[in-house]
């Protein structure tokens, strides 16, 4: 059996290189007498790393490949490396490891693949008769992960920029002018009051995505009663349905038990029974109605508005994103509540679907787990 310890050099793969039969450290001595126990071409010695790794000869044809590299970028030892890597980086850093004689070096390669742009940081060494040693490690989720950072950054920097620029820019209009009417000094005050709770909403906004987020590695074990969140959670809707004429109509049914937290689930209601209050009709009801099935329960929230186009549907629970018709019209709101919601189902391991019909009306189905 062969004993699989931490490679802190390279000299493993200067004897797979040599292909070398001798005992070595990944040896068991009670089988070194074993031919497959010894480090060679086709061994699984460096085959079990799920890292890709490829050894080049000097004129840049395919030395060694191992299994996770013939997987991942679908190689074998006849292919030229250089028409599956086509991007002019990753030849000039072959190149520049081979001519400026440096021992190791690394790059970041992007690979426009299929569904799905990957990105791999790429390590060279150089092994001896100037073979060269590449090593792949896949960085997409990092890189993903960097680029959503650098996005929402940007977003918060614009979402508060807004009300802040219209907040500075009254307070010094109120600083140089020197007479001014009660009506003037009213409507200033009204427009500082809704900009600052506009900011106000954003970071507290913010700040529930920021804990729900933290909490993702928390396991849920409370058995909650989801009609009491959902009538809870009409009770704190409720009055702005009633500014828009709009009717809240909820069909229960039972059971009505699941795994939950109940100030996130109250908190999901709300942000989805406020999105549909925004964007139904005037005078229009919706219909909210808990289905009982074998293993699950599913949560229906139906509005009439004039829905959503289905390219837009996948794009609704980004952070910031908001949809051209909510611009035009002004829709108050931070961009952020479908966000929340979609994370909240993530937590709790629900399904979030969302569906919708031009000029009738927008669905949102979150389906439970029973108890």
């Amino acid at each position: 059996m062969i004993k699989l310890k931490k490679i802190t050099n390279l000299n493993i793969f200067k004897k797979i290189l040599a292909n070398k039969q001798e005992k070595t450290s990944f040896v068991d001595e009670k089988q070194t007498k074993s031919k497959h126990n010894l480090i060679s071409l086709d061994n699984d010695l460096v085959n079990v790393i799920d890292t890709p790794l490829i050894v080049l000869k000097h004129n840049n044809k395919i030395h060694f490949i191992n299994t996770a590299a013939r997987t991942t970028f679908k190689l074998s030892n006849e292919d030229n490396i250089f028409h599956t890597f086509r991007t002019p980086e990753f030849h000039e850093n072959i190149s520049k490891i081979k001519d400026k004689k440096i021992s190791k070096s690394q790059f970041i390669l992007k690979l426009f693949n299929v569904p799905q742009t990957k990105f791999f940081n790429v390590k060279m060494y150089r092994l001896a008769n100037n073979n060269t040693l590449l090593s792949f490690i896949d960085i997409t989720r990092l890189q993903h992960l960097e680029n959503l950072r650098t996005d929402f950054v940007g977003n918060v920097s614009h979402e508060l920029k807004t009300p802040l620029s219209t907040i500075i820019n009254i307070i010094e209009l109120l600083e140089n002018q020197k007479k001014i009417t009660v009506k003037e000094k009213n409507k200033f005050m009204k427009i500082l009051s809704k900009e600052s709770l506009k900011m106000k909403s954003i970071i507290e906004n913010l700040l529930h995505l920021t804990k729900i987020e933290t909490d993702f590695t928390k396991k849920i074990t409370k058995v909650v009663n989801l009609n009491k969140i959902i009538f809870d959670s009409i009770s704190r809707t409720e009055t702005r349905a009633k500014k828009n004429g709009i009717k809240i109509k909820y069909t229960k049914s039972k059971p009505l038990n699941i795994l939950g937290d109940s100030d996130q689930l109250q908190q999901m209601f709300v942000n989805i029974i406020d999105n549909s209050i925004k964007y139904a009709n005037k005078k229009s009801l919706i219909n909210i109605e808990l289905r009982n099935f074998k293993n699950k329960l599913i949560l229906l929230f139906k509005d009439q508005g004039k829905g959503i186009p289905q390219r837009l549907i996948p794009r609704i629970t980004e952070r910031f994103y908001r949809t051209p018709e909510a611009k035009i019209k002004r829709i108050e709101g931070t961009g952020l509540g479908l966000a929340i919601v979609k994370h909240i189902a993530i937590i709790h391991k629900a399904e979030l679907k969302i569906t919708s019909k031009i000029n009738i009306g927008t669905t949102i189905e979150v389906s439970f787990k029973k108890v």
